[in-house]
């Protein structure tokens, strides 16, 4: 418990990227490990959340029930602003994101499973139509000039386009309905052809912006990845990993506005388990995937890498990617592992703990499921 405290405090002040080796010498350890991770930094958020209230700071939205209609407003027609009093807020929101690397050996490609894993689950907490807005009318944050402590500019160019096709839509349909029912006008087809052709111009333009919305409500990011890694056509090619960047890049600038919006800072905890059971090619493409996700110096991503390390050593010794590392395990896992963070060997207290828990019956593992519900609610 200790030791688990001691890294999720750790976790809560440390900055992202990073990626974080958590070192455990038994794998069985570390399902329960994290865990105890987890429910510590879920404690300190609420804590630093009730701090800030006591503060007297604005109390965070969320973009479900009627803070999704404010949400969408926003996205639409405002462009959020770092401002100094958001640097300063001292809350936090974890989205925590467990990845078993075990469940995508099988596929040739793991680490597109890793990145697919985190745009489900981002897509999943705020929602797909937020998301999907963001994509055609969304922007990424920018920073305040100065101490200027307002959050949202309204974007004039959107603004006056819409009201330029409204206005354009609403002529057409007028010049359309003049041509078709006042008398003695009927008869010029001139003016009917002016008058469709402007409204259906005008028109098209929004059917447009509306059906590029829904596309990216039906088709997730997920889905175009996993198109992308199907694909003969970019899988040996370098627009392939620009592709799955980009991606990346709009996951990143929607969760920055979703920070402006929330009045909270976001952490996206990505645990990844079950790298040591697969094979060590694969296990070289987990990393790989990582260095993409954390190219982004604005990424707030976090990796908790729970791994043995006399497992993985091994496996990327035997791997393409040590050339020019002197074949040497360790030095490539210190270059790819920002925060490492070493539990212990079991103390004779925890092996009895783990007898007992191993002893319990199915019912007796449920009733524990139950009871840790009440104590939630």
């Amino acid at each position: 418990d200790i030791y688990c405290r001691c890294l999720s405090r750790t976790l809560c002040h440390t900055a992202t990227p990073v990626t974080v080796g958590f070192y455990a010498p038994c794998g069985h350890r570390l399902e329960s490990l994290l865990a105890k991770v987890t429910a510590f930094m879920r404690e300190e958020m609420a804590q630093r959340e009730a701090a800030e209230l006591r503060r007297g700071h604005r109390k965070p939205r969320s973009p479900h029930g009627w803070g999704l209609l404010e949400a969408l407003w926003l996205l639409a027609f405002y462009e959020p602003v770092v401002t100094e009093g958001h640097l300063r807020r001292k809350n936090l929101e974890f989205i925590f994101i467990r990845f078993s690397a075990w469940e995508f050996a099988g596929c040739d490609k793991l680490w597109a499973g890793l990145v697919t894993t985190l745009c489900h689950h981002v897509r999943q907490h705020f929602g797909a139509l937020p998301l999907s807005v963001f994509h055609v009318l969304g922007s990424r944050p920018r920073f305040a000039s100065g101490f200027s402590q307002r959050e949202w500019i309204l974007k004039k160019g959107t603004c006056l386009r819409l009201w330029g096709l409204l206005l354009v839509l609403a002529v057409g349909i007028a010049i359309l309905l003049v041509a078709l029912l006042v008398p003695g006008i009927k008869d010029h087809h001139a003016l009917k052809v002016v008058g469709s052709a402007v409204a259906s111009l005008s028109g098209s333009s929004l059917v447009l912006g509306a059906l590029s919305i829904l596309k990216n409500f039906l088709v997730s990011e997920k889905k175009k990845i996993e198109r992308l890694t199907n694909s003969d056509r970019f899988a040996g090619q370098l627009g392939f990993m620009s592709k799955i960047r980009e991606e990346v890049e709009v996951l990143v600038d929607y969760l920055a506005f979703m920070e402006v919006f929330e009045r909270r800072r976001l952490r996206v905890v990505m645990e990844i388990t079950s790298l040591d059971l697969c094979y060590p090619e694969k296990v070289a493409g987990v990393f790989n995937a990582m260095a993409t996700l954390l190219s982004d110096a604005n990424a707030p991503f976090i990796f908790l890498l729970a791994v043995d390390p006399s497992v993985i050593v091994p496996c990327l010794e035997q791997t393409g990617c040590m050339k020019g590392l002197a074949d040497n395990g360790y030095l490539y896992l210190n270059r790819a592992v920002t925060l490492p963070f070493s539990i212990p060997e079991m103390g004779a207290r925890s092996r009895l703990r783990s007898v007992a828990a191993a002893i319990q019956t199915r019912e007796d593992l449920m009733y524990r499921i139950i009871a840790g519900n009440v104590a939630k609610t």
